[in-house]
């Protein structure tokens, strides 16, 4: 099932109900600011959900920088969410990839296939990236990424 239209319309189709879903934005990395990708997230997800930041629909989640793309996640309806059990509790989501093509404008395609997988990739992401994480947890993947500080550490006894 894919959605074409304009970005009112897929805002519409995206925030028209209660279902809780995944949205990953597929963007051109060479758009973003490479020194900010993540205040260029939050750019990117403010022309989509204008207002984004107080509303609690809205969760930016992760963003995965590559070469040519970056993929945003971003969580809709996620009304019972917890910074603190995010990396113990895997939710199962229904995914949509959303990118602008040049000849239609606005696409939302469903992605079954991702459901779980990015359900477990998410849950890691929190482990890894600690306690003192700041969301969307950001990985950049130009260069080495370290987690110096992941959650499951802190919960060993010593």
């Amino acid at each position: 099932m894919a959605t074409i239209g304009s970005l009112s319309d897929i805002r519409n189709e995206i925030l028209g109900n209660d279902t809780a879903k995944r949205i990953v934005f597929k963007v051109r990395t060479k758009h973003l600011d490479s020194q900010d990708y993540r205040a260029s997230a939050n750019g990117v997800i403010s022309a989509v959900f204008p207002g984004w930041e107080d509303d609690p629909r809205v969760l930016p989640v992760a963003v995965d920088v590559w070469h040519s793309r970056t993929y945003i996640v971003v969580d809709i309806n996620h009304l019972d969410y917890d910074f603190n059990t995010a990396h113990k509790i895997k939710k199962v989501f229904p995914v949509y990839i959303l990118r602008h093509g040049k000849k239609r404008g606005w696409i939302l395609i469903r992605w079954p296939r991702e459901d779980e997988p990015l359900g477990d990739k998410v849950m890691y992401r929190y482990n890894v990236h600690g306690w003192d994480a700041e969301t969307p947890l950001l990985e950049d993947h130009h260069s080495i990424i370290m987690h110096a500080n992941p959650r499951n550490l802190d919960e060993q006894p010593l």
